[in-house]
């Protein structure tokens, strides 16, 4: 390697959005998961946002909702809760993270929220009577 004519050591390296990989989700629920992700290289600079692109379309074209979390950041793990999810529905997610560079994502992923197992009651109301309506009132008549 020889060195320029400033002193310093020139590098092929143009700087690049960073590397990120997306991780399988754990402690899925009925109605929350926790997703995860793992930055493996800056691509020249620190990280300044880092999250997660969730919803219901494998494409996120639409459906997709966001999790940021500013600040600086290096490469490793990193996870972040969703609440809100609704039982037996799949959700797609991906994981990214922005330098100054851009944004690189990770793969997508999915899962299913957990199903709802909750005991419940079916109230019979009006059981053995015929609703009729007459002059715009509900009468109610013994079957």
């Amino acid at each position: 390697v020889s060195s320029s004519s400033s002193g310093q050591i020139p590098t092929n390296e143009a700087p690049a959005p960073p590397t990120v990989r997306t991780d399988a989700e754990t402690n899925v629920g009925i109605t929350s998961a926790t997703l995860n992700g793992n930055v493996s290289a800056l691509g020249g600079s620190s990280i300044t946002a880092r999250g997660f692109a969730w919803g219901t379309d494998s494409s996120f074209a639409t459906h997709t909702a966001t999790t940021t979390e500013s600040g600086s950041f290096g490469t490793g793990t990193f996870s972040q809760g969703v609440s809100g999810l609704l039982s037996g529905v799949t959700y797609y997610f991906r994981a990214y993270a922005t330098n100054s560079t851009g944004t690189g994502y990770g793969g997508s992923d999915n899962f299913t929220a957990g199903t709802d197992t909750t005991p419940s009651r079916v109230i019979r109301l009006f059981e053995g009577f015929l609703i009729k309506l007459f002059s715009g009132k509900f009468k109610l008549l013994q079957r």
